[in-house]
């Protein structure tokens, strides 16, 4: 008797306790299916975005089944408050091809915008209050001859509270367009050998996976995992990696500086030796490294070796380096408000 009253009393304290666990986060309003054999509402993810209402403010679920789809998606800035939802990166995949038009030097220069990068995007969202689980977004465009490679990118993220959840982005030059504003990437995977992270934004990358696919036959040449454009020092913005690893193939910068106040901090990560020993590069900040703050802390691996790293990386202390490594950094509240 005494232990079926103490289940019942257990029970009553779990059913008082149900509202407010199941109140975290946001309600989804509704769910609209994508499934590419036409069992569901739409064959096609833009078709699904589409139907989403201009000036949305209830957060809607595009969930799609497992399948690659091949197209070109965009979350117009119209659209917000989208939900896009997969089976699994290994398992919904969203592709294509598309590649930029112009020289690497002409179109770095000029902003991530010139002559069609952007448009080289397989996904793009523009939208506010956006969240991603549990699917993939590639540029298959390099996946073969690497020799003459060009941008080519698998996602552009150009909004502000935007979170990616257990997703993949895969390419090989310019995979992920970590444009503007605010994001939170939790346990995703991205691949890539040429600036495979670039833009402005404000980011924390929390137990990722960065994986090189640098061809072996580069031999003397590297790539880079970042390159971040934070152009003055009033300007937000920084990428943040906490936790997580780099690793993969040929061999690897941790950065290179788009403009002189790059910010790029690498937080308690396993590096491989992929990681070559000066670790970054200048690049347009020329000599005028003195604003570039690259930094790592508490980091492990062959490839976290700093002995051999460039003179003018930034070296913090734990305290120092915690106004990058808190939430805070990035998020207001914003996060606990998605669904």
């Amino acid at each position: 008797m005494e232990c079926r009253h103490a289940v019942s009393l257990l029970v009553f304290v779990l059913l008082l306790r149900w509202p407010a666990l199941s109140s975290a986060g946001a309600p989804v309003s509704r769910t609209i299916t994508v499934d590419r054999n036409g069992r569901g509402d739409f064959r096609r993810i833009q078709s699904a975005v589409n139907l989403v209402p201009d000036g949305n403010r209830e957060w809607v679920r595009i969930h799609v089944r497992a399948g690659g789809y091949r197209e070109n998606v965009t979350i117009p800035r119209e659209k917000g408050y989208i939900l896009l939802e997969g089976d699994g990166s290994w398992n919904t995949d969203i592709y294509f091809d598309n590649y930029a038009h112009g020289s690497i030097d002409d179109l770095m220069r000029s902003g991530a915008d010139a002559i069609g990068t952007y448009d080289s995007a397989t996904f793009k969202v523009y939208a506010d209050n956006f969240v991603a689980r549990d699917i993939s977004f590639t540029n298959t465009h390099n996946t073969g001859n690497k020799t003459n490679a060009i941008q080519a990118l698998a996602a552009l993220v150009n909004g502000d509270r935007i979170s990616f959840h257990r997703c993949a982005f895969r390419g090989f030059q310019d995979t992920l367009c970590d444009n503007t504003g605010r994001h939170y990437f939790h346990e995703c995977f991205i691949k890539g050998g040429i600036d495979f992270i670039f833009g402005y934004a404000q980011s924390i990358y929390e137990g990722c996976t960065l994986v090189s696919n640098i061809p072996l036959w580069y031999g003397r040449h590297a790539g880079w995992v970042t390159a971040h454009a934070r152009l003055h020092a009033g300007d937000p913005g920084g990428f943040v990696f906490k936790g997580g690893e780099v690793r993969g193939t040929g061999r690897l910068h941790l950065g290179r500086a788009w403009n002189k106040y790059a910010t790029v901090v690498y937080y308690h990560v396993n590096m491989s030796s992929v990681v070559v020993p000066q670790g970054w590069a200048p690049w347009y900040a020329g000599r005028e490294t003195n604003d570039v703050l690259f930094t790592e802390v508490g980091c492990i691996g062959p490839g976290s070796n700093m002995a051999g790293r460039v003179p003018w990386e930034k070296h913090l202390t734990e305290a120092e380096v915690g106004k990058f490594v808190d939430m805070s950094f990035i998020d207001d509240g914003w996060l606990s408000e998605q669904p």
